[in-house]
């Protein structure tokens, strides 16, 4: 397996949505196809440099074959090398992975954050769970827009940002990945749940909580979550930042993350699994600058197997606490249901291409 959508970075990657039942209007039309293609990765950019004066580039493009019916997981990572003359000083780069049904139904997610000279390297995951709506091929493809933070209904700002290739880094490089088809029980749902901007002020712990079916699933597990995260520099972007209290323009948020499984017990006192995520698997603190002001975070448990004691269940609960320490406020951003960039999953522990 290449390494993967890490934090993605660790994920920052990944799963970015979950698409609900398909309407039967969007009913397939198409042929079946012969056969149903297996994990799909691609390591080729289409370009190495992106320039602002093209707002819109894509950099990755893939297809496969699929029956009606299939879960698949699409996650894409840009990993960015440096920024040169970029003006006004920073730009903001906003990653789109989307799908194309042949039915011609779109299915989409997106991230972003901003860049500038002198800054260190980075990644933007992106990444979602959708069902296929019909048989046949389904296109992928991974385009990054590149405007003058705040301003980004017209062409703005001037640049170019290079990105990381395998060639030059076999160790994180800009990747997209359709995995196989997951099984029923593999599931991913938006955080926080209520679909509202969560604001965690100051000193203060928010928890995402979420239970999940396990009693289908074989061989070990990955739960895990990614989260889109805004310091709020000022109360009018995202709009949700007016309820942080005093911001400053040129502050951090500094965001500590933890994640801990448990294997529900049926009798108490039983020796059923629990877990927590390292630092290596994204627990830890992540400062979030003023320049940068957007991150993805993601933090997972992964290789998790349940205890077979017949005193445990196979239901897991999964807990993500974000504290945010002295600085500025943040925000997680759940999305919009088309655009989901906050969520909580559990997938096969093969789903998603990844070192740990």
């Amino acid at each position: 397996m290449p390494r993967a959508l890490a934090s993605v970075a660790a994920t920052a990657l990944l799963l970015a949505s979950l698409v609900g039942p398909v309407p039967a209007a969007l009913a397939a039309q198409s042929v079946a196809p012969a056969t149903s293609d297996g994990e799909v990765v691609d390591v080729t950019p289409t370009t190495a440099t992106l320039n602002a004066k093209k707002r819109h580039t894509r950099f990755f493009s893939a297809s496969f074959q699929a029956e009606a019916g299939e879960t698949r997981f699409v996650g894409t990572e840009l990993v960015v090398l440096d920024a040169k003359g970029t003006a006004p000083n920073e730009l903001f780069l906003g990653v789109t992975l989307s799908c194309t049904s042949p039915s011609g139904r779109v299915t989409s997610a997106e991230a972003g954050r901003n860049v500038w000279p002198a800054g260190p390297s980075f990644s933007i995951p992106v990444a979602f769970s959708f069902v296929t709506d019909a048989a046949g091929t389904h296109s992928c493809q991974a385009t990054v827009m590149m405007c003058v933070p705040g301003n980004c209904n017209s062409p703005t700002g001037k640049g170019v940002v290079r990105i990381v290739t395998q060639e030059m880094d076999p160790r994180s490089y800009s990747l997209l990945y359709i995995s196989t088809a997951l099984p029923a029980w593999a599931q991913s749902d938006r955080a926080p749940a209520s679909g509202k901007d969560q604001v965690v002020k100051p000193g203060r712990t928010y928890t995402i909580q979420q239970a999940f079916d396990l009693s289908e699933a074989s061989g070990p597990i990955r739960v895990g979550s990614f989260l889109s995260i805004t310091n709020c520099i000022e109360k009018t972007y995202p709009t949700s930042c007016k309820a942080a209290g005093k911001t400053k323009a040129t502050g951090s948020a500094k965001v500590t993350l933890a994640a801990t499984l448990t294997q529900v017990a049926i009798t108490p006192g039983a020796p059923c699994t629990t877990a927590k995520a390292t630092r290596a698997t994204g627990a830890g603190r992540t400062t979030i600058t003023w320049q940068q002001h957007h991150a993805v975070l993601g933090i997972r448990i992964p290789d998790l197997t349940l205890s077979d004691d017949p005193g445990c269940s196979e239901t897991v609960k999964l807990a993500i606490t974000i504290k945010v320490a002295k600085g500025n406020a943040a925000v997680i951003e759940p999305g919009s249901r088309a655009k989901t960039t906050s969520l909580v999953y559990a997938v096969p522990g093969d789903a998603i291409p990844t070192a740990n």
